[in-house]
């Protein structure tokens, strides 16, 4: 509710200063409390423009063991990645490829999903240069899609 009344032409850079802390910090209620942040930061296309830049915290993220913290975190991606003009880093690249590979299997189905659209929004978006990195990544994540696929 905060968020919303902020002017954020103003004050995004110390929003995002202190969103990037909480994405780090090791209480999940703080993680959760940013990840709701950027959800609702991310509506503004300019600030989707500056939120790319915690793309790394993000894939950080994907690591923990809360689902609701993970699915957050591949919404904001997923919402950043639907502006056409935000690319992701070639180094950022395969470490989020490799994150989302290892969400296939996960327990929560929502998260699944989300996980799997996002790798092929990856896969469309990303950089000429971070092509060759992605080849084995996307080599390796043929077979879990095919049978995640005929799983249902």
């Amino acid at each position: 509710q905060v968020l919303d009344l902020l002017d954020l032409s103003e004050c995004s850079d110390s929003v995002l200063e202190i969103v990037s802390r909480y994405l780090q910090n090791e209480c999940r209620e703080r993680r959760r409390l940013a990840l709701r942040g950027l959800v609702v930061l991310i509506k503004d296309p300019s600030m989707a423009r500056r939120i790319g830049v915690l793309s790394q915290r993000l894939v950080d993220v994907l690591a923990d063991a809360d689902g609701e913290v993970v699915r957050m975190s591949l919404s904001v991606f997923m919402n950043v990645l639907q502006y056409k003009d935000i690319f992701i880093s070639t180094t950022t690249a395969p470490k989020l490829a490799e994150a989302l590979l290892l969400l296939f299997d996960h327990d929560n189905s929502h998260v699944q999903l989300l996980s799997i659209q996002l790798f092929e929004k990856v896969m469309d978006f990303v950089v000429d240069e971070g092509k060759k990195p992605l080849k084995q990544i996307v080599s390796q994540s043929l077979l879990p899609l095919f049978l995640h696929c005929h799983e249902e």
